[in-house]
């Protein structure tokens, strides 16, 4: 009977026969009953053999040059040598195993399985889809090879993949359990079912609606989507399984071809649904219908046979098709063009979905329902989200229509009253240019405060108020400090700036709408730094003396530089006088001059305080 001490014993000579062969840097793999879908591809060595000549007794025999994996997949690309993947494979139980290695490839043209056991045995299985479907081990879309381990035994595993001409698959290796083996292929096909349903659905719903409305861009859709049907079930397997188990070569030409098929489609298709001919200049229509012809001119390579040729052409430009096409897209989405949405949505979709599909066959992302199924969910988001966009095209054109139809029967009374129109048109325009015209009238152009004109037009009128109603109101007249040094020594582009700046700091503080700020350049003297404030008063006038005096702090505090004053930042003198409600008849002369001689106090007494007085 087999014990434990038994399967140590063995596995201690299994390992000691490894590193007497040369094999001591491969990573051993301990499995048990419960392993199931352990990639193995990152515990291996690879081997490229550019004779094609090496057989499995000379690489047992040592010598060769193995590097330890990097990636889950064996994804040589384009490349006539022929590939190796080796691991190793150690049952750590006290029962004999049975386990699937699943290559997770159907589409990789020869592949060869072997299995050699520490008693030097070698089971070999052949397979790949140049080779008749009947040569796999297992009736499975994939190329599945059952493996049985005896207790405590420890066997190498050998994958060797060679090419038709020249363009490797990826062939991403993995253990499974038997009957979990069979519950995933069972998800797999229920996945797979679901993504095809949706296709077909979708299909034959389109085809129906082509008939009642007879639009030209469904075909080209109908076209496409059929295009990606086939090529799904070829890439993916089924059509060699189901269709043509005996066919590998027609099975290959199936795949380049419809490969090739699906960019032509797509750029036909591209050109009619973005309406690129209506809405993109002339030479970007015609570079599109170059590029599809290109692709076009691909589709007949796999006819002769040449299956890594048909790649080699159609993946460049295959790429300029596609980046075409999603420059055509970001240039219309800004032009209102509803179906550029939708087609970068879809496409989006189906460009993730691959993304995830080879970042996990390079091992980056983890191997999982998400990253396995992603192409066929993404295809699937892309197909009915153009299916949105097609049916979103014909509402459009649909409301086009319509609003065509009404726009001729408003044509005639459009006419009738066209006169009217004009002219009540262009005395709007006229209004709003003589609007235009008083307002710029009424604004200093350098500031935007209001002007001189302006200010002897509301001083009149709040005066007037004060008189008639006995409402109280305050003049306030500002001058900045040393404002001709600082244009003497930092010059009047910087002075025009300092008077923009303390403009801008009025505004912000005057918070009522019969609070008024005015620049007051020409208007009683020369010069262009004096401002008056027309302010409307609360009771306690004290209250108008404190929002001056905030008013001050507040231009000190913009912290302007100025080389020329002793506080050595701009700042301003104000004379604030209040007129209260029993103040009795004025002139603007007398109210002006009174407030003219609180500001000279100010500046007399030292300049950047508030001098007011009530009147």
């Amino acid at each position: 009977m087999f014990d434990a001490f038994s399967a140590r014993a063995v596995t201690t000579i299994v390992l000691l026969w490894l590193v007497s062969s040369g094999l001591q840097a491969v990573q051993v793999v301990n499995i048990n009953k419960e392993s199931s879908g352990i990639v193995l591809g990152k515990s291996g060595q690879i081997l490229e053999d550019a004779s094609t000549s090496l057989g499995i007794e000379a690489l047992l025999n040592g010598g060769a040059v193995w590097v330890a994996s990097d990636s889950s997949s064996l994804n040589p690309g384009f490349s006539h040598s022929a590939w190796w993947m080796r691991f190793t494979l150690l049952n750590g139980t006290e029962t004999s195993l049975n386990k699937l290695i699943d290559t997770q490839t159907a589409i990789a043209d020869y592949l060869d399985i072997y299995i050699v056991r520490s008693s030097g045995a070698i089971e070999h299985f052949e397979s790949g889809d140049r080779r008749p479907f009947s040569t796999r081990p297992l009736h499975t879309r994939s190329v599945v090879v059952p493996v049985e381990f005896k207790p405590g035994e420890m066997l190498q595993v050998y994958i060797r993949q060679s090419t038709w001409d020249g363009l490797h698959e990826s062939v991403t290796p993995s253990l499974w359990e038997s009957e979990l083996y069979s519950s995933h292929v069972q998800t797999e096909t229920l996945a797979f079912g679901l993504c095809y349903g949706v296709m077909l659905a979708i299909l034959v719903y389109n085809l129906f609606i082509y008939f009642s409305t007879r639009e030209h861009t469904i075909p080209l859709y109908l076209f496409y989507v059929t295009t990606f049907f086939i090529w799904s079930i070829i890439f993916r397997g089924y059509a060699f399984q189901y269709l043509w188990p005996e066919s590998p070569h027609l099975n290959n030409q199936a795949i380049a071809f419809s490969s090739s098929l699906i960019y032509t489609t797509v750029g036909c298709f591209t050109i009619r649904y973005l309406t690129i001919k209506e809405f993109m200049p002339r030479w970007w229509y015609r570079s599109m219908c170059i590029i599809t012809g290109l692709n076009t001119v691909v589709v007949f390579i796999p006819l002769a046979g040449f299956y890594a040729l048909t790649f080699a052409f159609q993946i460049p430009v295959g790429i300029m098709l596609v980046l075409s096409a999603f420059a055509s897209a970001i240039y219309l989405m800004p032009k209102g063009v509803r179906t550029a949405y939708y087609f970068m949505l879809a496409f989006f979709c189906v460009g993730l979905g691959a993304a995830m599909y080879y970042l996990k066959v390079l091992g980056i992302l983890e191997a999982n329902a998400l990253t396995e199924y992603s192409v066929q969910f993404g295809s699937s988001l892309e197909v009915l989200l153009l299916a949105l966009g097609l049916a979103d095209h014909m509402n459009v054109l649909k409301a086009e229509k319509l609003e065509i139809e009404r726009k001729a029967l408003a044509t005639q009374e459009k006419y009738t009253f066209k006169l009217e129109q004009d002219v009540l048109a262009r005395t709007q325009q006229l209004e709003a240019a003589n609007q235009r015209l008083e307002n710029l009238a009424i604004r200093d152009e350098l500031t935007g405060a209001y002007n001189r004109r302006h200010f002897n037009e509301l001083f009149d009128r709040a005066l007037a108020v004060h008189i008639r109603q006995n409402t109280p109101f305050a003049l306030c007249l500002i001058d900045l400090d040393y404002f001709k040094d600082y244009n003497d020594l930092c010059g009047h582009l910087a002075g025009d700036d300092v008077l923009r700046k303390v403009t801008a700091c009025l505004q912000e503080q005057l918070k009522r709408a019969n609070d008024h700020i005015f620049r007051l350049s020409d208007l009683f003297r020369v010069g262009g730094e004096e401002f008056a404030l027309i302010l409307s008063v609360t009771r306690p006038a004290q209250r108008c003396q404190d929002f001056v005096e905030s008013i001050r702090e507040a231009i000190e505090q913009l912290d302007i530089e100025h080389p020329g004053s002793d506080k050595k930042v701009v700042t301003a003198s104000f004379g604030l006088l209040i007129l209260d409600d029993k103040s009795g008849p004025v002139t603007a002369e007398e109210i002006y001059s009174k407030a003219d001689k609180l500001l000279y106090q100010a500046k007399s007494k030292g300049r950047n305080r508030v001098v007011h007085q009530s009147f």
